[in-house]
This record gives structure tokens, C-alpha cells and sequence, in this order.
């Protein structure tokens, strides 16, 4: 079965209907045994895609991006491999809220970020003019445009970002052994300094987890108005799409700084994926700086980093 094309399958059909909807590039790739490959690009970003018809399995892969990410997303939302292309749309996130979104959760290395932004309905028009959008469909080259342009329409007291350092995130993490109520209780903290300098009522963000329950009990213990949580949040609320490009940037930004502090040329890598990048990685600030050095670059609690210390 090697080498076949099974572009009569409606469920790949309905994938390269979605691509294109959204502007993604796509070509046939290599020939896979039981599949076909496609070679998906958006921008300087470019990811594989391996379907599987039998099983209607997707693997998605290529180096970690905006468009691998989302990509992977799709794919991994509900029980078919991808969207249909003409979802039916969740209303519109509209009028005065906050919205939130973080970035370096599933990332070996750097911190974990969270991101607020207040918008209003004149903020909303004007980012959305800006060509704010969902940081998953951002390319490198323009992520830090709309950064800029972020700034210079949301007032500062209007934003926030939270950045927990790797050793800060390992000594928290530490106290509670599970990354979602590290989460909530960053996603707390960050809400409160925009709500409170806003006085808004309403905050917006993505379901992070499968029970809501835990984000609403940290927001209620820490004054806060109950978060309306969805999945795909940033592509209904403005407000959460401009914090998705301010986290992902911030992270961006930082996994730079570190590497250059670990004395790594072009960053520490970005993801979980790549795995000979992230070894290498981890080897090179093993023998600079140590067991505990690693600690202060990366997340201490991913299992093929636990794995790596106790070879050291």
C-alpha cells in the first residue's frame, strides 16, 4: 500500500477544504506505507501531515511552529481528524473583557507564561484592524508587529504578562506535583493585575484542563469573577487572541535569552518533539553547569528530562 494517494477519502478531502480555507499551502509529500503524506506551509512555516485512512489517524511533524502547532491541534480535537470545513462558529466574544492565554506548558525548556489583555469595543476594532488573530496562525516574522502594535493600542495597565522562571516553576511545581494548578494559580495572579486596574468584571480564556472546576476555584479563592472557558477561545475573543501573541512572543523571546545564558547558539529549542535538539541540549548545560543548572533552564517534571539527570 505504499506510495498511495487516498485523496478520494472525504475525511482528507475535508482536511485540505479546511487548509485552504485558512491559507494554508499543501503539496503531496513522500510516499508512506498505508497513508499519504502532505506537506502543509503558511508562511515561512512548514509541517507534514500523515493520514492514515484505515484507522483515520493523523501524525503530525515537522520542527516545532505556529502552524505545527495548530495543525496538531486540529487534528487532535474530536473524533475526526479534522474540522469539517465550515464549523459551525461559536458566538463571538464581545464587549469589555479580559482574555487570557499562555504559552511554554508542554515545552521542555524556558518559563511558563501567561498572558491578560483587557479590550473594550473600540480596543477590539482596532486590534482586529491590526490583523490580531490567533498566534497559531502568526508567523516568526510577524509575531513581533503585532506585539508592537499590541503595545501601542492596549494601555499598560491594560496588559499583563506573567513570566515563572524555570527554577520558580520547578519549586512550585514541587508543591503540588500537577502543572494545571501551577496554572490556574498563574492564570489567578495574572487576571488579577489587569481586572483590578480595569475594574472588569468579565474574563475570557481557553480550557486549559478537562474540568473547569479547578480554574473557577482558584478565581473565586482569589477574588475574581468566575472565567468563561472554551476550547478555541482565541479564535472568538479578540482579547484572548492578542494575549496568545503577547505569551507566545514573551516565550519566544525568553527561550532566546536563556540559551544565550547557557551559552547555546540560536536559543534552547522550542517543544518536546524534537528530541536529538532537546538531548543535546540538556548535555551541554549538564557539563557546563551541573544537575542543578539544568533546573534553572528547564521543566523539571517532563520525564525525559528526570530521565537525563539520572543518567548524569
Amino acid at each position: 500500500m505504499a506510495g498511495v494517494f487516498f485523496m478520494n477519502d472525504p475525511r482528507l478531502r475535508a482536511m485540505i477544504s479546511t487548509f485552504e480555507s485558512l491559507g494554508w499551502r499543501w503539496r503531496q509529500g513522500k510516499p508512506i506505507p498505508h497513508g499519504s503524506q502532505l506537506i502543509i506551509s503558511h508562511g515561512t512555516d512548514e509541517a507534514t501531515l500523515n493520514f492514515y485512512p484505515k484507522h483515520g489517524h493523523c501524525v503530525v511533524g515537522g520542527a516545532d511552529s505556529p502552524l505545527r502547532r495548530r495543525l496538531k491541534e486540529m487534528t487532535e480535537s474530536g473524533s475526526s481528524p479534522a474540522p469539517s470545513p465550515k464549523p459551525a462558529a461559536a458566538p463571538r466574544i464581545s464587549g469589555a473583557h479580559v482574555g487570557m492565554d499562555e504559552s511554554g506548558k508542554g515545552d521542555w525548556y524556558g518559563p511558563l507564561v501567561v498572558a491578560a489583555v483587557y479590550v473594550d469595543a473600540q480596543t477590539e476594532a482596532t486590534l482586529q484592524q491590526a490583523g490580531v488573530r490567533d498566534s497559531k496562525l502568526v508567523d516568526q516574522a510577524t509575531l513581533p508587529k503585532l506585539v508592537q502594535r499590541i503595545e501601542q493600542l492596549v494601555p499598560a495597565t491594560a496588559r499583563y504578562v506573567t513570566v515563572l522562571a524555570p527554577s520558580d516553576y520547578n519549586r512550585r511545581y514541587a508543591e503540588s506535583n500537577n502543572v494545571n494548578i501551577l496554572l490556574a494559580e498563574l492564570y489567578a495572579e495574572t487576571a488579577t493585575r489587569v481586572c483590578q486596574a480595569t475594574g472588569c468584571k468579565r474574563v475570557v480564556c481557553d480550557q486549559f484542563a478537562q474540568r473547569t472546576e479547578r480554574l473557577d476555584g482558584t478565581f473565586t479563592q482569589a477574588g475574581l469573577p468566575r472565567p468563561t472557558q472554551m476550547h478555541h477561545a482565541e479564535a472568538q475573543s479578540i482579547a484572548v487572541a492578542a494575549a496568545s501573541i503577547l505569551a507566545t512572543a514573551r516565550f519566544a523571546a525568553e527561550l532566546q535569552r536563556l540559551g544565550a545564558e547557557a551559552g547555546l547558539r540560536g536559543g534552547l529549542p522550542a517543544g518536546a518533539s524534537a528530541i536529538r535538539a532537546l538531548q543535546s541540549a540538556a548535555q551541554h548545560i549538564l557539563a557546563r553547569e551541573g544537575r542543578e543548572g539544568l533546573g534553572l533552564y528547564a521543566k523539571l517534571n517532563f520525564k525525559p528530562v528526570q530521565a537525563l539527570l539520572e543518567r548524569k
